[in-house]
C-alpha cells in the first residue's frame, strides 16, 4: 500500500461513521473501523474484503436476530441494497440504538455505502413524541405534499375506529377518503374531506365533525412555513352534550316551538342581557328609550342610575366571586320591587339604570325612595357573609334638552354621582335650577372628570403581580385609576365605558403608554428582568396617529422593549382586523411582546386569535372563576393549554383567588398565574419605589 493510501485509509478510519465499498459483483473492496465498531458480530469473520453483502448480511449472528420477521427483513435488506438509491434506511443495532444508512451505485456499478449513528436523535425523537402525546388533543404534522410526517397518540386514537392506520408517509387525503368509506363519519356531505386534506389557507376556520358514534371533534388545520402543515383535532363531545342538553332546555321553554327560531330568539335575547346579572344591558336599555321617545313618551318618562355604595372596597374586600353575587342578587332584589312595564338594566361594573314610564315627579320620587329604604333595610346572604349595602340614586326627567337616550342616561349618571358626593344613600333629582347642580364638583358628569383627569393628571397607574408555577414574580399588569377631587379612586369599569362613548380612549392609551415605558425603564434599571404590561384597546392600535406615537416613544428609549408588553383588549370592538394586524407585527419586530386579553370571555376569542399575530394569551378572569364547578370552563383552560403549547404561545391564567384554583391550573399544564391568591394591585409608585 502506498503512503497516500495508507493515509487516506487513516483518515477513513477516524471517521464517526461506517464505511464500506463493495465493487460490481456485490464483493466488500473496502471497509474503515467504523464499519465493524457499528456491527461487531462481524469480528468473528477476520478479513472481510470479498465477502459478498449477501453473506455480511445473512451471519448466523447477524442484525437480523433481534428483529421479528428475520427472513423478510434479510429479504427486505437485500432489496434496499440492490437498489441503493441514496434513500436514508434505519438499522437497528445490537445495543439498542440506530443507524442511518445510505447507499448509492457508481457510475461502474460500484455501492458505496455510510452508517451513521442516530441513537441520541432517535431518543430525542422519542422524548419529543412522548411530549406529543401528552396534548389533550390529537395532533397531525403534514409535508407540502399532504403527506402525513408526524401524528399522536390522540390523533390515532381518534382514528382508530376507522380502521385507517395514520403511517408515515401515506396522503392524509387518501386516509380520510378510506375513513369516509368505511362509515367513520356521522355526516358524510358536512365534512369537507378536501379542504382537510389539501394545504390550508391562514384563514381556513375549524370544523366540528361529527363521527359514527356519536362523539365530534374539532378540526383545526393552520399552514406552515415549509409549505406543509399541522393539525389539532379536538374532542368537542362535552361541549357537544351540554349544547344539547341547552337545547333541549330551551325548547321547553320556548314551548317546543320550532328549534332553529327558538335559537335565534336566544341569540338575539343574549345580545341585549348582561351576562352576570341576566338583566337588559346598556344596548336593550338604550333601544327601550329609544323606542318610548319615538312614541311620543317625553312628558311622564323617568331614567335613573342607581349605584351601589362602595362597591370597591366590597370588592377589594371579599373578592370578585362575592361582588359579582352581590351584583346579581341586587338586581333580583331591585327587578322584584319595580313595575311589570318599567325597565331595569345593568350598565355599568355597579351601576343599575331603570326606565319608569307613565308617572309624574311625586310618583317617582316616592317609587325612588321606596328602593332606596328597601335596599338599606335588606341583608344580603352572600358566599356566608350577610351583607347590609345602600345605594344612591339619581333622576332625571325628558324634556326639551334631554330627548336622547345617551343624553338621558348622562344626566341620570351626574345626578347620581351628585347623590354619591353629597353623602350616597340617597336619591337626587337631575335640576339645573337645584343650587347643588350649580357648583363644578357636584354637576361634573363622567365626561367632565376625564377631561379633568386627564388634564390635572388624575389618572393612576396600579400595577398586579403576574407569577409563575414557584410564585415568583415575572411582571406586573398595569391597571388604570380614576382619582377625583376628593381623593376616591374609581376603577376602569367605572369611567372607561364614558371613555369610549366619547372617543377619549386614544388619549388615555396614551398616557397609559407613556407611564408604562417609564415604569419599564425603572424595571431595568433595576436589573429585575421583570415587565411591565400595559392594556391597549383595539381600537388604538389599529389608529395610525397613535402606532407613529408610540413607535416614536419606544424609539426614544433603546432596550424598553425588553420589559415592556402590551394587551390587547376590547376585541369584541374588532373592526379593521388588518389595520390592527399589521401594527402588532411592526411591534413584534422592536422585540415588544405582544397578548390578547379576556381570553375565554365572549364568543370570539378563538376568531380574534386567528387574526392577531399575537405572542401568548391571557384566559379571563369569569373563566378561572367557574373553574372547579363548570367543566365547560376546566374545557376552555385545557383547549387553551393545547392551543398555546402546539402554537408556541405564553399563556397567563387571570383572577386566581385560591389555592385549589391554582393546584387544579397546575394539574392541567398553566405556568404563570395573576390574582388576589398572589397578590392585590398596588400603586405603581408604592411598588416601584
Amino acid at each position: 500500500m502506498f503512503a497516500g493510501d495508507r493515509k487516506l485509509a487513516g483518515l477513513l478510519d477516524d471517521m464517526r461513521d461506517g464505511l464500506a465499498v463493495f465493487d460490481a459483483q456485490d464483493r466488500l473492496v473496502f471497509h474503515n473501523r467504523r464499519f465493524v465498531e457499528l456491527f461487531p458480530f462481524l469480528e468473528p469473520l477476520g478479513d472481510l474484503q470479498g465477502l459478498t453483502f449477501y453473506a455480511l448480511a445473512s451471519v448466523p449472528s447477524g442484525e437480523w436476530r433481534w428483529v421479528d420477521d428475520p427472513d423478510k427483513y434479510i429479504k427486505e435488506r437485500l432489496r434496499l441494497h440492490a437498489l441503493a438509491d441514496g434513500v436514508p434506511l434505519l438499522i437497528p443495532l445490537e445495543d439498542g440504538g440506530w443507524v442511518q444508512a445510505c447507499e448509492c451505485r457508481t457510475s461502474d456499478n460500484w455501492i458505496v455505502s455510510t452508517w451513521t449513528d442516530v441513537s441520541r436523535l432517535r431518543e430525542a425523537e422519542a422524548r419529543l413524541q412522548g411530549a406529543i402525546d401528552g396534548l389533550g388533543a390529537g395532533l397531525i404534522l403534514l409535508d407540502d405534499q399532504g403527506r402525513i410526517t408526524r401524528t399522536n397518540s390522540g390523533m390515532r386514537q381518534i382514528f382508530a375506529p376507522s380502521g385507517a392506520a395514520l403511517e408515515p408517509g401515506r396522503p392524509f387525503a387518501g386516509i380520510l377518503e378510506d375513513a369516509r368509506s368505511r362509515g367513520f363519519f356521522a355526516d358524510e356531505a358536512g365534512v369537507p374531506l378536501a379542504e382537510l386534506g389539501a394545504a390550508p389557507a391562514a384563514d381556513d376556520a375549524p370544523v366540528e365533525i361529527p363521527l359514527r358514534d356519536g362523539s365530534w371533534v374539532l378540526a383545526s388545520h393552520r399552514p406552515l412555513g415549509d409549505g406543509g402543515a399541522v393539525g389539532l383535532w379536538t374532542d368537542l363531545t362535552p361541549q357537544k352534550k351540554r349544547e344539547a342538553e341547552l337545547v333541549a332546555m330551551r325548547e321547553q321553554l320556548r314551548l317546543h316551538t320550532e328549534a332553529l327560531a327558538d335559537f335565534a330568539r336566544l341569540v338575539a335575547q343574549q345580545a341585549r342581557n348582561d351576562m352576570l346579572t341576566t338583566l337588559p344591558n346598556r344596548f336593550a336599555l338604550e333601544e327601550r328609550l329609544d323606542n318610548l321617545l319615538r312614541d311620543g313618551e317625553t312628558t311622564q318618562l323617568w331614567v335613573g342610575v342607581i349605584d351601589i355604595d362602595h362597591f370597591s372596597g366590597i370588592n377589594d374586600a371579599l373578592g370578585h366571586a362575592a361582588a359579582d353575587e352581590l351584583l346579581r342578587e341586587t338586581g333580583r332584589f331591585l327587578r322584584g320591587l319595580l313595575r311589570a312595564d318599567d325597565t331595569l338594566a345593568r350598565v355599568g361594573a355597579d351601576e343599575f339604570a331603570v326606565v319608569l314610564p307613565g308617572l309624574d315627579e311625586s310618583e317617582v320620587t316616592s317609587i325612588a325612595n321606596r328602593l332606596n329604604s328597601a335596599v338599606q333595610a335588606h341583608v344580603f346572604a352572600i358566599g356566608g357573609a350577610r351583607l347590609s349595602v345602600t345605594v344612591s340614586i339619581g333622576l332625571t326627567r325628558a324634556q326639551e334638552n334631554l330627548r336622547t337616550p345617551s343624553t338621558l342616561l348622562a344626566a341620570a349618571d351626574t345626578a347620581c354621582r351628585v347623590a354619591k358626593e353629597s353623602g350616597r344613600d340617597r336619591v337626587q333629582l337631575y335640576d339645573l335650577g337645584d343650587p347643588k347642580m350649580c357648583t363644578s364638583r357636584q354637576r361634573v358628569s363622567w365626561a367632565e372628570r376625564i377631561r379633568l383627569g386627564l388634564e390635572l393628571d388624575r389618572f393612576r397607574l396600579h400595577l398586579q403581580a403576574i407569577v409563575d408555577r414557584e410564585g415568583k414574580v415575572c411582571g406586573y399588569e398595569a391597571l388604570i385609576r380614576l382619582k377625583d377631587s376628593d381623593g376616591q379612586c374609581h376603577s376602569p369599569g367605572q369611567f372607561l365605558p364614558a371613555a369610549r362613548r366619547l372617543g377619549l380612549m386614544c388619549r388615555i392609551d396614551s398616557w397609559v403608554c407613556h407611564q408604562c415605558v417609564a415604569f419599564a425603564m425603572r424595571l431595568l434599571a433595576a436589573g429585575t428582568n421583570q415587565y411591565v404590561s400595559m392594556n391597549l384597546g383595539v381600537q388604538t392600535l389599529a389608529n395610525t396617529a397613535f402606532q407613529r406615537k408610540l413607535l416614536d416613544l419606544i424609539a426614544a428609549h433603546p432596550g424598553v422593549q425588553k420589559a415592556l408588553r402590551i394587551e390587547i383588549t376590547e376585541t369584541e370592538d374588532l373592526n379593521d382586523a388588518h389595520q390592527a394586524a399589521a401594527f402588532i407585527v411592526v411591534l413584534r419586530a422592536h422585540g415588544v411582546l405582544v397578548y390578547l386579553d379576556d381570553f375565554g370571555n365572549g364568543y370570539n376569542s378563538f376568531e380574534v386569535l386567528k387574526q392577531l399575530p399575537v405572542d401568548g394569551i391571557k384566559i379571563d378572569w369569569t373563566v378561572t372563576r367557574d373553574l372547579l364547578s363548570d367543566p365547560i370552563d376546566e374545557a376552555q383552560i385545557k383547549a387553551a393549554v393545547s392551543i398555546t403549547d402546539a402554537l408556541g404561545l405564553e399563556l397567563i391564567v387571570e383572577g386566581v383567588e385560591e389555592e385549589r384554583q391554582l393546584n387544579r391550573l397546575r394539574e392541567l399544564g398553566a405556568t404563570l398565574f395573576q390574582g388576589f391568591y398572589f397578590h392585590r394591585p398596588v400603586n405603581a409608585e408604592t411598588l416601584l419605589s
